[in-house]
């Protein structure tokens, strides 16, 4: 025989808020942080007529059938993000914000690769525009250039 048990309506009430909570606590927790986090630009129109100045070499390589770009720094300070992607009849271009260094701080004088998986598959053919900002300057304060990525690093 069973029993039946009953439970309050407070009680399901009160687990029903702690499950949203926990959820909305832990979704920006999971995936991919650098897709999730780009800022949306995708209606917005850019140029892409700038001039690039002092942006460390990058290079782009192959890895599980994706394009990775992988940027020479002369330390840990500097950092690249993937803005946006834009699919064009060639292929894509592919836009990214070079950040300098925070001039505050001290870093080791270590050359550094830092690299970006993107999310474009290896048949496509790829251009990369970027723009070099400063630490604290604001994402949309700048168009952006082409570069031509190089073969290999100069060590």
């Amino acid at each position: 025989m069973m029993t039946r048990t009953t439970i309050a309506p407070a009680t399901l009430i009160k687990a029903g808020v702690l499950s949203l909570l926990l959820v909305a606590i832990t979704a920006p927790m999971s995936g991919c942080s650098v897709w999730k986090d780009r800022p949306r630009l995708r209606k917005q129109k850019i140029s892409m007529n700038e001039p690039v100045h002092n942006v460390p070499p990058i290079k782009v390589e192959l890895l599980n059938d994706a394009h990775l770009l992988i940027m020479q720094a002369p330390h840990s300070g500097w950092g690249f993000r993937i803005d946006r992607d834009e699919r064009i009849a060639g292929g894509t271009r592919i836009f990214v914000s070079v950040r300098r260094p925070d001039p505050t701080f001290l870093y080791p004088q270590a050359i550094v690769e830092k690299k970006l998986l993107s999310d474009v598959s290896s048949d496509i053919h790829i251009e990369i525009f970027a723009r070099v900002l400063d630490n604290n300057e604001k994402i949309r304060a700048q168009g952006y250039g082409k570069i031509t990525p190089i073969d290999r690093f100069e060590h």
